[in-house]
């Protein structure tokens, strides 16, 4: 055999061996992105299925406080209307189920930012839900500001009024979230 068949074939072994090398490097880099991508879906899934069980034990609590807060509300209308009729024997308990919303499954999957491989859709109609959270958050504290500044005895009629607006609001942004509870689950019972 001549030195330039020897080298042809010392050449085309080399060249074979490194096709399989390149081979191999592809093939465990298909692995290793075929493994990222199982384990993408498997946490998009479990940030899903959290999300979806915060927002039910959500809608639980509206369903568990929304009433309560209804009542206080028809309680302090019957107070408001005493007081304006000049009846000053008048006296009130407040007690009410505040519902705690949560947001942890929420919050988590942003900063993990798992969202970004979320159905979009989905995520859009989630946020509204949580914007809407939010306001019953913010009407919440206001409710329990104007708690705090009614709980006097006797009761006067402009701390009454201004808990009673603040309940009238507290409601309102229920009604709105329970509707979005429907919208999302198709199930959800009212407040």
């Amino acid at each position: 055999m001549t030195d330039e068949r020897r080298g042809r074939r010392k050449l085309g072994g080399l060249v074979l061996e490194a096709a399989m090398v390149v081979f191999a490097v592809l093939v465990a880099l298909a692995v290793d992105e075929w493994r990222e991508g199982r384990q993408r879906a498997d946490l998009v899934d479990r940030a899903r299925a959290a999300i979806e069980a915060e927002l039910r034990a959500n809608q639980a609590e509206l369903a568990a406080g929304g009433p309560t807060v209804a009542s206080l509300h028809a309680a302090v209308d019957t107070l408001v209307r005493g007081l304006r009729a000049g009846r000053r024997d008048l006296s009130w308990e407040i007690q009410a189920d505040i519902p705690d919303f949560s947001d942890a499954a929420w919050q988590t999957a942003r900063a993990t930012g798992i969202m970004a491989h979320m159905d979009y859709p989905w995520v859009l109609q989630i946020a509204r839900v949580y914007e809407t959270q939010d306001l019953a958050g913010a009407a919440q504290n206001g409710l329990l500001d104007a708690l705090g500044r009614a709980v006097v005895r006797p009761p006067e009629l402009e701390r009454a009024q201004d808990l009673q607006g603040s309940l009238y609001m507290a409601l309102q942004v229920y009604a709105n979230l329970t509707d979005r509870y429907r919208e999302l689950f198709g199930d959800a019972p009212g407040p």
